[in-house]
């Protein structure tokens, strides 16, 4: 059989001027040294590449903004129908206060705002910032938190801004219950021999236990804290012990690291529930036996 080439001899000689070309340059590229690659490199990127580059970020950017579309989207999707079960739990709630004759309770709103942690030069950082224009009404110290849990304490507002302190803060303390509401103590950081920081609540009167697994919740005693944010689960019963009390190693609920929107406890505008953890009873000046009779305070959370 007999091979017949039908191509123009022009065109074989402009494949061999690419050829020699092509081999020419990529012997003097591959004779420039490492500062002279990257200028080349730069100006490279900067003419030719120019619009290759720039459409791959912009694909890049899409796929992210699609990505985060359809994350948002299931958090909209679980939303709602935890938001189904919070207004069937609300009318429940409800209709049993009215067969109670309790008032309606009032537990505050709560302020949106963008958490960011410290960045120290050493070491890891106990307190945050918190942007939000909504901060300006809200009263401190309060509590911040997130759907899993506890996140911290805000101390300070300025403008739109805040400044507040993680629950692994030395200083930090906040009152808690078991979920049962069997047992109450003090919860505050405790770093463990392997340099591990978790919660240790302590104060656990001698005849109440704490079960491992149990949730532990805030009580709401002192009004920095509303009553019910989960705080973190009990791991096991701690050596140390201070007199007729005891001590429990927990698990926190959230990790002050892996947070960036974050919900501050606003009591602006709260009436609290004479029955709620975190009301102060006053008692009616007609029926206080003397005036200058001494009120006992509800414990304050943090210090």
């Amino acid at each position: 059989m007999t091979h017949i080439n039908v191509g123009r001899p022009e065109n074989h000689r402009r494949d061999l001027v690419i050829v020699v070309v092509l081999l020419i340059l990529s012997w003097s590229l591959a004779g420039l040294d490492s500062s002279q690659a990257l200028g080349l490199t730069r100006v490279l990127r900067g003419s030719v590449l120019k619009p290759f580059l720039a459409a791959d970020a912009a694909f890049e950017r899409r796929a992210a903004l699609a990505a985060r579309a359809a994350g948002l989207e299931a958090e909209r999707d679980q939303l709602y129908v935890q938001l189904q079960g919070a207004a069937d739990l609300d009318r429940e709630n409800r209709a049993l206060r009215e067969q109670l004759s309790l008032p309606e309770r009032r537990p505050g709103s709560y302020v949106v705002a963008e958490l960011v942690p410290g960045r120290p030069s050493i070491g890891d950082s106990h307190n945050f910032l918190l942007r939000s224009l909504s901060l300006a009404d809200v009263q401190v110290p309060t509590g911040v938190s997130v759907p899993e849990g506890l996140v911290g304490v805000l101390r300070s507002i300025s403008g739109g801004t805040g400044l507040g302190e993680f629950w692994t803060h030395p200083d930090f303390r906040v009152s808690v219950r078991s979920a049962t509401g069997g047992a109450t103590g003090i919860v505050r950081a405790f770093v463990g021999e392997d340099g591990e920081t978790l919660m240790l609540v302590e104060g656990v009167p001698y005849q109440a236990r704490m079960a491992e697994g149990a949730i532990l919740e805030t009580a709401g005693l002192g009004g920095v804290f509303p009553s019910g944010i989960r705080v973190g689960t009990v791991l096991r019963e701690s050596a140390s012990r201070s007199g007729w009390s005891h001590s429990y190693l927990v698990a926190p609920a959230v990790q002050p690291g892996a947070v960036r929107a974050v919900t501050a406890w606003s009591r602006a505008s709260m009436q609290l529930d004479p029955l709620s953890p975190g009301a102060s009873v006053r008692p009616d000046s007609s029926t206080m036996p003397d005036s200058g009779a001494v009120r006992e305070e509800a414990p304050v959370d943090g210090p």
